[in-house]
């Protein structure tokens, strides 16, 4: 009950937040853009607007925007009650550690993986609004979309909030967040390339893609033809699917150990250590 609780507060706290509608519409004018801007592409190299590849392309674009605007909704989640000096009352709450962190993280997982929609829906309103020509536009393919989210995006939102969450609620800060979460993942897009291009070990580049972009733009668009492109479901080819499991896997373990480490008293004994040792 207390977890359903928390979940709910913390659900519609930042659901009446404008910022969480104003990073959903900065993804669905991104998305706008992008599929409107690949009508060009589809004029020079043949891959329809709507096809898979393209969709799967729009998708792993906007994602790394989503990480640099929506890092703040895991990170006040997790240090909001710092910040506001709340945390002496609810730590001393009876509430246990497991409902009060589940319940923080899966609703800023949810509002996440909820503001990542608005790429499909961004691309769908560029695709039929007027001036895309029948010949580029290509078949809609709802499966396109549904396999693309569940294996690229949603796998993303649930890896990156799950380190921005565990960032904030260890240091009890949101700025730690932003910026610990950017520098590891720019990181790990680093360490996929280097064991990509100067390792030659391409399955493992593909695991460590924290967004999909390599995948996508770096080895999917090189190895396929257009007639591939045009009709192959990335979502569910096994590079894809493997990546996706793999950061499931990496953000449960990033939990577990958040979980582990999270102390209800930390700050209050730390605060109440300094000012015992402070001059009277």
């Amino acid at each position: 009950m207390k977890f359903r609780e928390i979940f709910r507060f913390e659900l519609l706290y930042q659901a009446r937040r404008v910022r969480t509608w104003l990073y959903f519409a900065v993804l669905f004018a991104a998305a706008y853009l992008v599929t409107r801007n690949a009508i060009d592409g589809a004029q020079r190299d043949g891959v329809l607007v709507n096809s898979p590849y393209s969709i799967a392309l729009a998708t792993v674009i906007c994602s790394m925007l989503w990480l640099l605007v929506g890092t703040s909704v895991a990170g006040s989640a997790a240090a909001r009650d710092i910040q506001t000096r709340m945390h002496p009352l609810v730590y001393t709450s009876p509430i246990s550690k497991a409902e009060y962190l589940g319940g923080r993280f899966l609703a800023a997982l949810v509002l996440n993986a909820s503001i990542l929609i608005a790429v499909p829906a961004g691309m769908l309103v560029g695709l039929f609004l007027p001036g895309v020509e029948p010949e580029y536009l290509g078949a809609f393919r709802p499966v396109a979309y549904v396999s693309t989210y569940l294996s690229i995006a949603a796998p993303t939102a649930f890896a990156v909030t799950a380190v921005q969450f565990s960032l904030a609620a260890l240091s009890r800060r949101a700025t730690t967040s932003y910026l610990g979460s950017v520098l590891f993942f720019i990181g790990m897009s680093i360490a996929a390339g280097a064991a990509i291009h100067l390792s030659h070990k391409p399955t493992l580049g593909k695991l460590l893609d924290p967004i999909g972009y390599i995948t996508v733009l770096g080895l999917l668009s090189k190895a396929w033809t257009v007639v591939e492109k045009n009709t192959r479901l990335v979502g569910l080819e096994p590079a894809v699917l493997a990546r996706g499991i793999s950061w499931i896997g990496f953000g449960l373990l990033v939990l577990v150990c958040t979980y582990g480490r999270f102390r209800f008293a930390e700050r209050t004994v730390r605060t109440r250590s300094r000012r015992d040792e402070a001059p009277a």
